[in-house]
């Protein structure tokens, strides 16, 4: 208990300084009362015990409860939580005062350096404290932050892969990161992990803010819950004071449980609502669905209002694998969209030689030479359908409920091939350039990482690939380009460079201000 009175010593208010909302009639001495408290899910575990603090009462080191001055009284004041307090404490001089089971009080504090400290269990929780004394009376909001995800118009701070050198592993595609970032990638050994690379759909990066303090909360899919595979790495690696490790929902997982089919527009306006950390999307696919516990837990945020996509047409089923958004200062909106058209790549593949040789495609997926997978007749027909019943109907979807006009986009060249084991759906034949990781400098510089297509002979460099350099001439012209050899560990095991890493980024704006006409009246 000895933290809880250092902090009741030691801690700097954390909501806006901001004019008392009550009648304060206290000494000169007295602090001011603001007009709302502001706090965070006290879900991470600060003295690392394997409990979280909200559950492990009194935790020592716990820094999340929110201090609340209690003005000076000669005599007892009498405190009240009104609303709903379920998830509500507060604590005066180390003990809990008022909670669920007691919401009314009466207390004398045992100096003018008293403050009570307000602790919250969940995102936007809501309720009342008022306070009053023989001469002094107020009632002050409480109110926890909204849980927001990540888009890519925020900055970078840490890139994150597997990795899983010598024969047969991805050196070539960890130093293409590597080569760029430095010391701001972190990997893990795969050997340690099942051999489970995709760690993008592991697990999904979030934040929780108020001024002056920050809690990063990594969401853990259901895809991994029995201790196997990448199912220990956020816990092993990424959870610390500070940083929470929550897991929404369980059972059986879909392939829509996993976090490359969980993403984030950049800020828009939609209907004239503004969004200023973007709106969450996630596709629906043909054998299953966002797991209901998070899907609600997203939508009860309110601040990034999440829409869904129709993936069905896709094998693996996630948004990441034929749209994305990138940065681009010149875009009308700051940003583009791209967005996969198998037109556009057979156009592409036409301007080529058809003797031209594409040994890796030879043992991948069967075709020797360009003219070979012009000659295809059913992948033509495949990918016209495809672009018809899948693409072009998402992309509708998209554009309403992002509020996007064909100025917002930019079309990529994409093949898609049908396989017979995920209901006659679709992967990526040539590697899926549109599944790229993005990485945004605090100086704003863009960089996007990028599968190689191999779309050339085995003695060619990236140079000299023609598919590379249509795709170059398509990008915005500020995006830095590095096109990483995923060939083996991922585009062949049915992902790509974006599957096999996660960003964590800084959270931008501030939800107490530039949020708080999507939050409506609180819970």
């Amino acid at each position: 208990m000895a933290s809880i009175l250092g902090l009741l010593l030691g801690l700097v208010a954390c909501a806006p300084d901001k004019p008392s909302s009550g009648t304060p009639q206290g000494g000169p001495d007295d602090p001011a009362v603001p007009d709302e408290l502001l706090g965070l899910a006290n879900i991470d575990d600060d003295d690392m015990n394997g409990v979280i603090d909200w559950d492990d009462v009194g935790a020592p080191d716990d820094n999340d409860l929110f201090p609340l001055p209690l003005p000076t009284a000669d005599g007892p004041v009498e405190l009240q939580l009104t609303g709903d307090p379920t998830d509500i404490r507060v604590w005066l001089d180390g003990a809990v005062v008022l909670d669920a089971t007691t919401t009314e009080t009466t207390v004398e504090p045992a100096d003018a350096s008293s403050v009570l400290l307000v602790e919250f269990a969940g995102f936007l929780d809501s309720a009342a404290i008022s306070m009053v004394s023989d001469h002094f009376e107020a009632t002050v909001p409480l109110l926890s932050a909204p849980l927001i995800l990540n888009n890519h118009h925020q900055a970078s701070e840490q890139e994150l892969a597997m990795s899983a050198p010598g024969a047969g592993g991805n050196t070539a595609f960890v130093t293409g990161f590597q080569d760029v970032l430095g010391d701001d990638l972190l990997t893990a050994p795969l050997n340690r992990y099942g051999g489970d690379v995709w760690i993008q759909d592991e697990i999904e990066f979030a934040t929780l803010t108020v001024p002056d303090h920050r809690m990063d909360v990594v969401i853990d899919s259901i895809r991994t819950n029995d201790g196997t595979a990448l199912d220990k790495f956020a816990e092993n690696l990424l959870q610390e004071p500070d940083v929470a490790v929550a897991t929404w929902g369980g059972g059986m997982a879909s392939s829509q449980d996993s976090f490359g089919n969980l993403e984030v527009t950049p800020p828009i306006t939609v209907d004239g609502v503004v969004y200023p950390y973007g709106r969450i999307y996630y596709g629906q696919g043909y054998d299953g669905h966002l797991t209901a516990k998070l899907a609600t837990m997203l939508a009860d945020q309110r601040v990034q209002s999440p829409f869904v996509v129709d993936t069905s047409f896709m094998c693996v089923g996630h948004v990441d694998e034929f749209m994305t958004f990138v940065p681009d200062d010149t875009a009308p909106k700051g940003f583009r969209l791209l967005y996969a058209d198998t037109g556009l790549a057979y156009a592409f593949l036409e301007t080529l030689d058809p003797g031209m040789e594409i040994p890796k495609y030879q043992s991948g997926h069967g075709y020797s030479t360009i003219g070979e997978i012009l000659d295809d007749e059913t992948l033509r027909d495949y990918n016209e359908s495809l672009q018809a019943d899948g693409l072009d109907p998402a992309l509708v979807t998209v554009m309403q409920d992002a509020n996007l006009d064909l100025d917002d986009i930019i079309f990529i060249p994409a093949l898609f091939e049908r396989v017979g084991w995920c209901n006659g759906t679709g992967l990526s034949l040539i590697p899926g350039t549109i599944n790229m990781t993005i990485y945004t400098q605090p100086d704003g510089e863009v960089h996007a990482f990028i599968a190689d297509p191999f779309l050339r002979g085995t003695d060619q460099g990236q140079e000299d690939d023609p598919f590379i350099a249509e795709i170059e001439s398509l990008l915005p012209k500020g995006l830095h380009t590095h096109w990483l050899d995923d060939w083996q560990n991922y585009h062949l095991m049915m992902g790509e460079v974006h599957c096999g890493s996660n960003t964590r980024r800084t959270p931008t704006a501030t939800w107490w201000d530039e949020g708080r006409h999507l939050l409506g009246a609180t819970p």
